[in-house]
């Protein structure tokens, strides 16, 4: 078994610059300063005005599906952002160097489409649901994918460390969702799962010659499942609440 360090440096050649990361963080704050800029409240915006940018709304979203996406790119403020953001910083570079910068992209936007489907099944059935939480809850179940399903192909201390911050991160946030009333804890739930799923069907680039022999079928097959139940969940949405 390689020693951490070693394990790193190879990780970091093998995918020389995470530049989705960034991309997607620089990208969101762009949204919310175009936001204040057009007179949305930068710590405590109205759910209407979020509503008008894009916002996950099941009535308006059954007739408009681009919601699912646009949701994300969206946030109920400036400490929302922070908190997504740096979470997202965090774990986002890690994951990326993992699976590599196109399977990362997929798994984040994936997740994020998944985190707002099942947000309408709870959240956003009856008010508007925003944020990148679901899609970055599914970069964490895309390290937890890792750590828990192909632990025997990383340094054990790596994994020590790993699995405790990525369980701790998991289990407050779910335990402050359940307690905090306005946090949509369906969309963690729904990123962190299809995050996780994808990634345990997806080739690592930390098995190089795995990655290499089988990156874009295994790809491609993570996408057609993601296809299929996306496809079901959005048949199975309930109906608005009256």
């Amino acid at each position: 078994m390689q020693h951490p360090e070693e394990f790193v440096r190879q990780l970091a050649l093998a995918t020389p610059r995470t530049w989705v990361t960034p991309a997607i963080v620089s990208i969101n704050v762009l949204v919310w300063l175009a936001n204040v800029a057009t007179g949305v409240h930068p710590l405590a915006p109205d759910p209407q005005l979020l509503l008008q940018w894009g916002g996950n709304f099941l009535p308006l979203t059954i007739e408009q599906p681009w919601r699912l996406v646009t949701a994300t790119l969206l946030h109920g403020g400036l400490i929302h952002l922070a908190f997504n953001m740096w979470a997202l910083w965090d774990a986002g570079r890690i994951a990326e160097r993992f699976y590599g910068n196109a399977q990362f992209l997929v798994i984040y936007l994936t997740a994020g489409v998944f985190g707002s489907l099942a947000s309408d099944f709870f959240a956003a059935r009856s008010g508007v649901s925003v944020g990148a939480s679901g899609a970055i809850f599914g970069v964490v179940g895309a390290l937890a994918a890792a750590l828990y399903t192909k632990h025997h192909k990383l340094p054990p201390e790596l994994v020590a460390a790993m699995r405790s911050s990525t369980t701790m991160f998991v289990g407050y946030s779910l335990l402050m969702g359940f307690l905090t009333p306005h946090i949509d804890n369906a969309a963690h739930i729904g990123g962190l799962v299809s995050g996780f799923l994808m990634a345990t069907v997806m080739a690592e680039k930390f098995d190089w010659e795995e990655y290499r022999r089988s990156v874009v079928t295994r790809a491609m097959l993570a996408v057609a499942g993601a296809l299929v139940a996306a496809f079901v969940m959005w048949k199975l949405l309930p109906g608005p609440v009256v």
